[in-house]
């Protein structure tokens, strides 16, 4: 098709703004998905229980509510599939060149919301990665037919051609966009408050060694239960009666709870109170948070491992923190790294960015003799044949259970 230079100006602007209107909605979904679990979590859990006058976390409500859940996470999974898709399938998908298909994005919100409301031990990192993944899909499927238009107007030789770097300027004007859209709604906003305490002047080196010792120490065993968690993830044992499964397994989960109510949900709303807890309950919690998280999975519940394995490791850190004189804070970021560095198979970069949602910047030294600490343990352990070998998911794992 010839040039046309009139239509030029149009086409480039129909580009950038289609990615920008894409962004925008991938932002806003993110904030309605956030601000729409906080909101069931309180009418569940604070607002409907203070009305008939009973203890959530002390009364046949923390069976209930979590077995109402079961059964609609049952629902979910006969007739809407397995969804949302476990982090490190959607990620091998990415590195193969797949994607998230938009299609799964309401089965996503809707077996997502059901879990996380109704007190499933799991966290919301893998809904967001489900819904954010299958929008990016619909955004660039966007962005590519306006980019054709641009082509058409301004010659295929020409644009394609262009550097890599302008190529992709679309989908960054997508993402800012999408962050610029979520900052600005008022609501639905990532709890980031997390706040840790600063090291003390007279024993810096004491105290950025044991950060370092324990980062490495906790990796043989999160290697070990994030195996655990993955294998638990793509077991289909619940598939000929799944409403039956997931609703067995809160009830397991929830006894569970009757121990510490924290060992429901993610963890995230609870995480700044470990320290308070006496040495019991951190015993437990440690244990039984990742205990009910792998409850939840093997029964059909979905949801996110890295935020109740984050919480699990860093009631463990508040225990060591006692027996070694150490401020609890120190070792709880150590903690994040650890679990950072070992969900991310031993790299030091993404780990300390994912360690970042937990810790705050200005503690970003800490969190990096934790990745070091980590890093170095992994390679070391690795090479040694004793961390378990990583399950190959890049073709999706188990088919998704679709209607019976």
């Amino acid at each position: 098709m010839a040039e046309s230079p009139s239509s030029r100006p149009v086409s480039a602007v129909a580009l950038f703004l289609t990615a920008a209107a894409g962004g925008a909605v991938a932002g806003v979904v993110g904030g309605v998905f956030i601000w729409a679990v906080r909101s069931l979590i309180d009418l569940l859990w604070h607002d409907l229980p203070e009305q008939i006058g009973i203890e959530a976390y002390s009364s046949w409500w923390i069976f209930a509510v979590p077995a109402v859940g079961g059964l609609l996470v049952g629902l979910g999974q006969r007739f809407l599939g397995n969804y949302p898709e476990p982090i490190d399938q959607v990620v091998a998908k990415w590195r193969t060149g797949g994607r998230v298909e938009p299609s799964t994005i309401p089965a996503t919100g809707i077996n997502s919301l059901s879990a996380l409301a109704t007190g499933g031990p799991v966290g919301f990192e893998a809904a967001l990665t489900g819904l954010l993944g299958g929008i990016a899909a619909w955004i660039g499927e966007r962005i590519r037919g306006a980019r054709e238009v641009v082509r058409q107007a301004w010659g295929a030789e020409r644009i394609d051609s262009l550097p890599r770097t302008i190529a992709d300027l679309p989908y960054w004007l997508a993402a800012v966009a999408g962050l610029v859209a979520y900052k600005a709604l008022p609501f639905g906003q990532i709890d980031m408050g997390f706040r840790f305490g600063d090291i003390p002047d007279a024993a810096n080196t004491k105290y950025l060694l044991w950060i370092f010792v324990f980062a490495a120490l906790l990796v043989l065993p999160l290697a070990w239960a994030t195996k655990v968690v993955g294998w638990a993830e793509t077991r289909t044992w619940y598939r000929p009666y799944p409403e039956v499964a997931a609703i067995a397994g809160a009830v397991v989960f929830s006894t569970m709870a009757l121990g510490h109510e924290y060992v429901l949900f993610s963890g995230q709303q609870v995480y700044q109170k470990l320290p308070e807890l006496s040495e019991g309950w951190l015993v437990y919690l440690s244990l039984a948070k990742w205990a009910a998280l792998v409850v939840a999975l093997l029964a059909g519940w979905r949801g996110g491992p890295i935020f109740p394995t984050i919480t699990s490791a860093s009631a463990a850190a508040v225990l060591f923190a006692t027996l070694v004189d150490v401020p609890a804070d120190l070792l709880m970021v150590a903690a994040v790294a650890s679990v950072s560095v070992v969900f991310l198979k031993g790299k030091v970069a993404v780990g300390f960015v994912l360690s970042l949602y937990v810790v705050p910047l200005s503690n970003a030294g800490l969190i990096l003799v934790g990745c070091i600490g980590a890093a170095l343990a992994f390679g070391v352990l690795g090479a040694q044949g004793w961390i378990p070998a990583v399950e190959d998911r890049s073709a999706g794992g188990d088919e998704q259970f679709e209607g019976a």
